[in-house]
């Protein structure tokens, strides 16, 4: 009697990734700089990573006074020799890696989510000053008057803020600018193990586990998009320096 074989389709299980705290990494190499004349005064917006490991994808866009991004290009470089061709489109390895990379949950696990906030947020380049003139020197009843008031009002802006938490920690705070999925964070390849790679409010680069544990990649300023290498050993990220913007690519062991 010949049993047949039952094969049942499922989603594979997320594998249990390491603890933060026991990662380690490299220290971060520059692979290759971006300069606004490179890329026709553009910025980078998106990155990606080829199945294999050996290229980079980098969108740019030019940003406009509403903050939107517009006339988008697109630049592969392979980084044996680090040399940066434009390209008419993404490559459909860039397409497929941005959908596990950029998602709002985690590859493979649908229970963990970037909790998103939009918000409208006063900021005042004049503050409205506490006792107004008698805390500059004035007499009794010198408090704060209509002019303090005026002038603070006339010097507030108010901002679009998104921000984007997980397990209480913010993993991307975007600003006045259109929100890009997965600007500021990426999740590590499901064969890894369930993890995220953010760049935090103060620029540095950290990962956080799934308990919630973090740690920082050292060495790291001023960081955006992060990307994590299909294989799970690699996190690439760009460091803005002034109208540069560097590649560096660091090690996770």
């Amino acid at each position: 009697m010949v049993i047949p074989l039952l094969i049942v389709l499922a989603a594979a299980a997320p594998q249990p990734a390491p603890k933060a705290g026991a990662l380690t990494f490299g220290a971060p190499q520059k692979v290759v700089t971006l300069d606004k004349d490179k890329i026709k005064g553009g910025e980078p917006i998106q990155i990606a990573w080829s199945a294999d490991g050996t290229q980079l994808y980098v969108q740019t866009g030019q940003r406009t006074r509403l903050g939107t991004f517009e006339s988008t290009k697109h630049y592969v470089f392979t980084l044996a020799d680090q040399k940066v061709q434009s390209a008419d489109a993404p490559p459909k390895w860039a397409t497929d890696y941005q959908e596990w990379k950029s998602n709002k949950w985690a590859p493979g696990d649908h229970s963990l989510v970037i909790g998103i906030s939009d918000e409208k947020r006063t900021q005042r380049a004049v503050s409205i000053p506490m006792g107004g003139d008698l805390a500059k020197g004035g007499g009794a009843g010198a408090g704060t008057t209509t002019n303090d008031i005026v002038d603070a009002s006339l010097s507030s802006q108010l901002q679009h803020v998104v921000t984007l938490k997980l397990k209480g920690e913010i993993v991307g705070e975007i600003i006045d600018t259109q929100f890009v999925p997965g600007y500021t964070f990426s999740w590590a390849p499901q064969s890894f193990g369930t993890a995220i790679a953010y760049a935090r409010p103060d620029g540095h680069l950290s990962v956080m586990d799934r308990e919630g544990g973090k740690k920082e990649v050292p060495d790291t300023k001023n960081a955006l998009l992060p990307a994590w290498s299909d294989a799970g050993n690699r996190i690439a990220f760009i460091q803005k320096d002034g109208k540069k913007f560097d590649v560096y690519v660091t090690e996770v062991k």
